[in-house]
């Protein structure tokens, strides 16, 4: 991470795109993430370098055709691409729609079947993908209804940015999904002000800084990992260090480790994630771990479980965990993401409440017997949300008092635009200026304490049971995977009522079934006061999950309703040989792409060896006139230019007669051959005062009359000063780079005041120069050429500053050029 503090982003900042343009330029070398390979090896990138992406991104998916508002799908796995793409459909004045890539090819047209449906609601127009997953969206897009206008992948929208849309406050940013726990999933749409807004609350409730570094796994798909880490990150500029969920679920030692080795302080997770720490991890594993540095642990997107943030505590609490580092919070996607945050420094906070009042009658009574039901409190409201708990079935938003069970309901400037093109789902969900949540809770001490969901409530003999409670008491027998079972009331024979069903995912073979079910009955008389009717044991794969890992109860429901429970078949049908087929063309494409690369930077250094060099010398050889070695050069520059398709795209108008001084931004080391390409008169340059000694390139300066710069002394400074002023004295037009050097990752360095000064004290005219694509043709260090479009601009002179201008008003003009350029060029203005 660069040193000293980030800018603080001020409240003018109103999207997302001025997000990533406003850190892009006083942090652009800042590092923005890491992604972590399976050794921990990170791959940073920099807010500069991602905003440089993003521009070419935009401008590529610009080149598609796209009007404001159209909805583009994203299909990535954890990659810093996904980012560039996300970005880039937001640069473009687009919607990014996120959807999770299939893991495996189990189930795939279950997982087709259920993207087009999402892919046909959302209206897509582009399927933007990661070139692996291209067969995958192509199946997508040909779905009927769903079929997308456009398909391509990341890669070959890369163009040179030419600057980003206009977006407001009021747009659609994001239409986030929801996971489909309890239903067919449903297109939240959120503003830029939505997400904003809420990043901003969590920023004050986690009270984040640049100071803080956030350690994820989780999909980016989800509402989660994409607002609650990268976007809350990217506002308070705090590094984000990523690991994929794939690497997290094999080996979730990974994650803690991360924190140890980046000084990790902050990061959330669903409940299932501490339990797999504490399942999945050996002693050995741990050795020499310190956590200390973490001071914020978020636990939600699900049920919290006391039993297991005790366990998480019991395990990690040795490695430097402290007890107040665990936060349980509440939030959903129709609040951008979080709703409810605990005091920091406190630790988790539980409510042991009578069962039998709390069943009958909705009352959460304190309570310590054996039988007592235990509730984790998820926080006080974030600043700007209100939450209330309601009656559930009254259109009364009267706020019930506290420890009265209720449906939890919110409003703040968070709360999404609505359900996209589902207004009948908005209205279902809508009351008054008020959202429900669907959740069920009651505040007790100002505090919120989740007790389930509304759909999920299991009902038998009249009594309501939250499923949460006989799951939990049957993860506890022997032989269950813990956190795969799933309860639900059914229909009993004959239609006399209804009876109480659990279903349990098991590796134990079918001679134990009879004792796990017995002990199953056994466990869920004693935990809740009523037997179940039936204990459904299945095999491991069998009940159904959302994208974000929550186990579906509804679905589970009617597959049971609807046959005999089992794991969904592998198919090896037409599309799986088609996913097969195009990712063994995608990699032979990757290969040609790579070996096309590298032939055409052969190519071009076969031309500088055979063409360049050769017409270089004879300039020097045949002529000691500097514009007749100039006319050579540029000749045999052009030359090779349209060998290579590198010839510079010479726009604006011609350069003024007689003296003046040529301001031009700085992008690579092909800088001044395009210049001389390009411009249709000799200049003198005005190269660092070592070049004259170089070979060959020593003797081309000299010849060509450049002027050598000097910055290691006061003394030489001033004679570099005097020799350009001479060189104007005569007429001729003097270039200066007046970045002084150029920036790897894109962007405008502060300009140095020497060609103002040097052009208002000779009274001749300034005259900006904006080069484009020089970078993108060779980037930085790199030592083979790429292919790419590069334009020399000039832009309308500046007339000569008056006689009694000041350094201010060379200020002046030196900021406006900057400006200028900065936007014709299309990159950010950057800090030294």
């Amino acid at each position: 991470v660069a040193a000293g503090s980030a800018a603080v982003v001020p409240s003018s900042v109103s999207t997302l795109v001025e997000l990533a343009r406003f850190r892009a330029e006083p942090d652009g070398d800042r590092v923005q993430m890491s992604l972590l390979a399976d050794d921990l090896t990170p791959t940073p990138i920099t807010y500069g370098e991602l905003w440089d992406r993003v521009r070419r991104a935009a401008a590529g998916l610009g080149s598609l055709g796209l009007a404001p508002g159209d909805r583009v799908c994203l299909v990535f796995p954890t990659s810093i691409d996904f980012f560039v793409a996300f970005l880039g459909t937001l640069a473009a004045g687009a919607v990014p729609v996120p959807i999770y890539p299939p893991m495996s090819l189990t189930d795939l047209d279950g997982y087709l079947a259920r993207h087009r449906r999402l892919l046909q609601n959302a209206g897509a127009r582009v399927v933007v993908a990661d070139a692996q997953l291209l067969p995958v969206a192509r199946l997508l897009g040909q779905g009927g209804a769903a079929r997308a206008t456009g398909l391509a992948a990341l890669e070959s929208l890369t163009a040179p940015g030419s600057g980003v849309a206009r977006v407001a406050a009021g747009d659609l940013a994001l239409i986030q999904y929801t996971s489909g726990s309890t239903g067919d999933p449903k297109g939240v749409a959120l503003s830029h002000g939505n997400l904003l807004a809420n990043m901003r609350a969590i920023g004050a409730g986690a009270q984040l800084s640049d100071r803080d570094v956030a350690v994820s796994w989780l999909p980016l798909y989800h509402d989660m990992g994409l607002i609650g880490v990268w976007l809350t990150a990217f506002l308070h500029a705090a590094p984000v260090v990523l690991l994929s969920p794939l690497q997290f679920l094999a080996r979730p030692e990974r994650w803690l480790w991360a924190f140890h080795r980046f000084g990790g302080t902050v990061a959330p997770a669903p409940n299932f994630g501490y339990e797999l720490c504490c399942r999945k991890i050996r002693d050995e594993d741990l050795e020499g771990l310190d956590l200390s540095t973490w001071r914020v642990a978020l636990n939600g997107a699900e049920p919290v479980r006391p039993a297991t943030v005790e366990r998480f505590l019991a395990r990690f609490e040795p490695y430097g965990f402290r007890r107040s580092t665990m936060l349980p919070v509440f939030g959903l996607a129709e609040n951008a993401v979080a709703l409810t945050f605990p005091p920091l420094d406190r630790g988790p906070r539980y409510d042991r409440v009578d069962a039998d009042v709390f069943r009958d009658e909705h009352r959460a009574v304190p309570s310590e017997a054996d039988s007592a039901l235990t509730f984790v409190s998820a926080g006080g409201p974030l600043p700007t949300c209100d939450v209330r708990v309601v009656v559930p079935e009254s259109e009364s938003l009267d706020a019930l008092p506290e420890r009265q069970e209720g449906l939890i309901v919110f409003r703040g400037p968070s709360a999404m635009v609505g359900y996209f093109g589902r207004p009948e789902a908005t209205a279902a969900v809508r009351r008054g200026e008020w959202t429900s949540t669907g959740d069920l809770g009651y505040f007790a001490d100002g505090e919120l304490f989740v007790t389930g969901r509304v759909k999920d409530l299991v009902i038998k003999g009249g009594r309501k049971y939250h499923p949460q409670d006989l799951e939990a008491a049957a993860n506890e027998v022997p032989g269950i995977r813990k956190g795969l079972v799933v309860a639900f009331d059914a229909p009993a024979e004959g239609g006399s009522g209804e009876i109480l069903v659990l279903v349990a995912e098991t590796r134990e073979p079918a001679a134990a079934h009879g004792a796990i079910e017995r002990a199953v009955h056994d466990a869920v008389l004693a935990a809740v006061g009523t037997p179940v009717d039936r204990v459904v044991l299945v095999p491991p794969g069998t009940i159904p999950k959302t994208s974000s890992g929550k186990l579906r109860r509804r679905e589970t429901r009617e597959r049971f309703l609807a046959g005999p429970l089992a794991p969904p078949a592998r198919r090896s049908g037409r599309a799986a040989l088609t996913i097969v087929v195009g990712t063994v063309r995608n990699r032979l494409a990757a290969a040609s792409r790579a070996f096309g690369r590298g032939a055409f930077g052969a190519w071009v250094w076969l031309l500088v060896g055979l063409v360049l060099v050769p017409g270089v010398l004879a300039g020097l050889l045949l002529t000691r006139r500097p514009e007749t070695t100039w006319r050579v050069i540029r000749a045999t520059l052009r030359f090779v230019g349209r060998l290579s398709g590198l010839l510079p795209r010479r726009l604006g108008p011609p350069l003024p007669d007689g003296a003046v001084v040529l301001a031009a931004n700085h992008q690579s080391y092909l800088d001044a051959m395009a210049l001389v390409a390009a411009l249709e008169r000799p200049v003198a340059f005005t190269p660092k005062r070592e070049v004259f000694s170089w070979p060959i390139v020593g003797r081309v300066v000299r010849r060509l009359g450049a002027v050598a710069i000097d910055r290691d002394s006061t003394a030489g400074r001033l004679d570099s000063f005097a020799s350009g002023a001479e060189a104007l004295a005569t007429g001729r037009a003097l270039q200066m780079f007046v970045e002084g050097t150029f920036a790897r990752s894109g962007g405008l360095l502060p300009f140095r005041l020497g060609a103002f000064r040097l052009a208002h004290e000779a009274g001749v005219p300034l005259v900006p120069v904006a080069i484009r694509g020089t970078r993108a043709a060779l980037p930085g260090e790199a030592r083979w050429p790429r292919r790419a479009r590069i334009e020399v601009e000039v832009l309308p002179a500046c007339p000569p500053l008056a006689a009694g201008a000041g350094f201010r008003e060379e200020l002046e003009q030196r900021d406006h050029v900057r400006a200028e350029l900065a936007r014709v060029v299309g990159e950010p203005l950057l800090e030294a």
